[in-house]
């Protein structure tokens, strides 16, 4: 398996890096709130904060690169996260922490975009799955390494201290590509009105384009993301607060939190391998192979497991979705032409967005009057149904050279 190119590397690793801050939030504020002078209720806005304001900076995002380029708003988002990355530890209140937070979102609306760009201009039909999978992987090393680095530095040396010193590997991470050639030409729009006549996309496309926007959405709401969010609910739920593994008694929020550390290990060698079988088979029937492993797997989540088959389970579910995120990523790429590539990439993030925030929230308003195996089960029916007609407008083998325009 060869590497990308040099470019989608750095990208990836400056990516990577950005998320070190905000990773760090999702893993020690609900512990260190008080000592920052915050309430509560605070902790939920500031954690949701940033994924809201994306649904405005998404497509903000887009039209900026489709007319300037990725370069110039890449490198200008990685210096602000920096800057964003370091406010966290200023002790400055929630308004100035709020503030922070609403700019990382419209930061990350730009670094993740330009990851798309990068991985599917340098992509040809042959690896453009494994490509998009690479980015994905790497720059969920980023969180890897702030959940098991960042916390221990955070009960070492602080709060504070961890998060600046996490700003300051941002701003490094944002030098280091100021000497690379990022290349642009893939997605500048045109600009004469025969090349503007040409970038209209044909209905078939179009149809397609909304299938993948809606598949990315439900796999949001339906599909790993639910267990993510709902994980440690259940493992309460079944084994209570604590559990013993062997002679050891771990709480249940540890056990919890090494769960989903193993998901985003999965995300990070999973991903590029995943990608790749995606471009080495028909796209389509890997996605509903993936679809149809992670609805059984959910069913089977529902029923009672003792906690070896739930952790087998979960880590089931959690493949299937990076295998799904990844393969629609790719279809997604496929579909959109350069001259529109930076429009609809980021019009497809925020429907996967809008997923991710429905899914959990509407997850928690359904649990008490269902409970979670109708929920697990629900959501396995959801997914499949959904999915049918979703993967019905996407009927074509991405060997095949399907037009774009």
């Amino acid at each position: 398996m060869r590497l990308p190119p040099r470019e989608l590397i750095v990208i990836s690793l400056a990516v990577a890096a950005t998320l070190l801050g905000d990773s760090l939030l999702y893993a020690v504020l609900p512990t260190v709130w008080p000592r920052l002078g915050l309430e509560l209720w605070m902790v939920g806005v500031l954690l949701s904060a940033n994924r809201f304001v994306r649904f405005l900076t998404n497509p903000l995002a887009g039209r900026v690169m489709e007319r300037f380029g990725v370069r110039g708003p890449f490198l200008a988002a990685v210096f602000l996260a920096s800057v964003t990355t370091a406010a966290y530890g200023l002790n400055a209140g929630f308004i100035v922490f709020l503030i922070a937070r609403l700019f990382w979102g419209l930061c990350w609306s730009f670094l993740r975009l330009g990851g798309y760009l990068s991985a599917l201009g340098n992509a040809g039909d042959v690896n453009r799955g494994y490509y998009l999978g690479f980015y994905t992987g790497v720059v969920r090393l980023g969180t890897v390494v702030s959940v098991l680095v960042g916390g221990l530095l955070t009960d070492i040396v602080g709060f504070g201290t961890t998060i600046v010193l996490f700003g300051a590997l941002t701003f490094f991470s944002a030098l280091s590509i100021l000497r690379e050639r990022i290349e642009t030409h893939t997605i500048t729009a045109s600009a004469s009105p025969s090349d503007a006549s040409k970038s209209s996309l044909t209905l078939p496309t179009k149809r397609r384009l909304w299938a993948v926007y809606a598949a990315a959405c439900i796999n949001g709401m339906a599909g790993s993301q639910l267990v993510v969010a709902t994980l440690g609910l259940l493992l309460l739920q079944d084994f209570g607060e604590t559990v013993d593994l062997a002679s050891l008694s771990v709480g249940v929020a540890s056990l919890t939190g090494i769960l989903l550390s193993g998901r985003y290990l999965i995300e990070v060698i999973w991903s590029p391998g995943s990608g790749q079988i995606s471009d080495r088979y028909d796209r389509r029937s890997f996605i509903i192979l993936a679809g149809a492993t992670t609805a059984v797997a959910l069913t089977t989540l529902s029923m009672g497991l003792n906690l070896f088959g739930t952790v087998v389970t979960a880590f089931v579910i959690f493949l299937g979705g990076t295998a799904l995120r990844v393969s629609l990523d790719a279809i997604a790429g496929e579909l959109a032409p350069p001259h529109a590539r930076a429009r609809i990439m980021s019009w497809y993030s925020n429907w996967a967005d809008l997923g991710n925030a429905i899914g959990p929230f509407a997850a928690y308003q359904l649990v008490e009057f269902m409970g979670l195996p109708m929920l697990y089960r629900s959501s396995a029916v959801f997914l499949v149904v959904a999915g049918v007609v979703s993967l019905k407008f996407l009927k074509y083998h991405t060997s095949q050279g399907e037009e774009n325009a």
